[in-house]
């Protein structure tokens, strides 16, 4: 499948074509009469031939390589795979001492054990932590067994391949959003802005950031919600919830319509962004995940039943529906816009 426009392609269009038609413009590789429902098959194929994922991450708090760990757990999870097998990357500017370095170690190796790590000292400010996640066997299986009221075998659609399961063509599909937004931008932000933020709220108010990484979904709940009947997972990362939102749709080729209050967010995470002037659904979104689904009750039902410590605080919510239309809108109380096209990585 084709995958997102890259940043010079993007600016291309959006000049010579103007903003408007090139937000709406019709995704590549699907005609008319391809439905959400074979697009989604096409991109559940995909998957199931995938064995690895990624967490990429940099910056100066100690605490990205457990967070870029988790995000690439959460990614092989999404394909339906368990990890088998981690790597750790870490690069670092040439001078820092050791005694740094292994604050950064610390977290990861709480995260995960490593069949190799490798440290590299370059010319950089920051350091950049890289994690490979290595599955074993497939749960498709299972995950097979649990969409048999979402899937119908009655053949294959051109634009699918022969491994392509066929899903209902009526299908109406439902964007069910897992996990409160931004907890990682969250966390970083007050780290990187403490004496601001103490200054400015109770200290009884500024605890509930410790509360956050409870409000997050995990790898075990994302494997609940596809055991569930959710037919594509794609879990928070750079680029906040509405990069998540694009790389849904440039994933499936398709529009969608996403109801911006409906979508789980702390009110500290709110008040952090407000502090530093920045946008509270752009910010990193490791701990959150969007399932597309086609029996959204089901879905919230088992996860909320799910025997996990974190379950019962983890907020659960239908944020909106795909369309076969080309246009991402997003609508907050009568208004609506596009959402923008996602420029960064994973």
């Amino acid at each position: 499948m084709i995958g997102p426009v890259g940043t010079a392609e993007n600016e291309r269009l959006t000049t010579r074509l103007g903003r408007e038609r090139f937000l709406r413009r019709r995704p590549a590789g699907f005609g008319e009469e391809a439905s959400v429902s074979v697009r989604i098959a096409i991109a559940a194929a995909a998957d199931a031939k995938l064995r690895t994922a990624v967490g990429t991450m940099s910056g100066s708090d100690p605490r990205i390589a457990a967070m870029a760990t988790e995000r690439a757990r959460a990614t092989l999870a999404a394909i339906g795979r368990e990890a088998a097998a981690f790597t750790l990357l870490v690069s670092v500017p040439e001078e820092m001492p050791e005694a740094e370095i292994r604050e950064f170690l610390r977290p990861a190796y709480e995260a995960a054990a490593f069949e190799e790590v490798a440290i590299v000292r370059e010319r950089r400010e920051d350091v950049l932590v890289h994690v490979s996640a290595f599955g074993g066997d497939t749960l498709e299986a299972e995950l097979c067994r649990n969409r048999e009221s979402a899937i119908a075998t009655e053949g294959h659609n051109d634009a699918a391949s022969s491994e392509a399961m066929q899903f209902a063509a009526d299908s109406k599909w439902f964007i069910v959003m897992v996990g409160s937004a931004g907890i990682e931008g969250t966390l970083l932000q007050y780290e990187r802005n403490r004496a601001t933020m103490e200054a400015r709220y109770p200290k009884h108010f500024l605890e509930r950031i410790g509360e956050l990484p409870k409000q997050a979904a995990t790898a075990e709940i994302i494997r609940t919600g596809l055991a569930a009947g959710a037919a594509v997972a794609v879990p928070g990362g750079d680029g906040g919830v509405y990069g998540a939102l694009w790389k849904l749709g440039e994933k499936l080729r398709c529009g969608m319509n996403v109801e911006l209050p409906q979508i789980p967010i702390a009110q500290i995470t709110i008040e952090v962004c407000e502090t530093v002037d920045i946008d509270p659904y752009q910010i990193p979104a490791g701990g959150s995940v969007l399932f597309v689904t086609a029996d959204p009750e089901r879905l919230i039902k088992e996860l909320q039943d799910a025997p996990s410590e974190n379950a019962p605080k983890i907020e659960t919510s239908v944020i909106g529906y795909l369309t076969m239309e080309a246009a991402r809108i997003l609508r907050n109380r009568g208004e609506e816009r596009y959402l923008e096209p996602y420029r960064g990585g994973v």
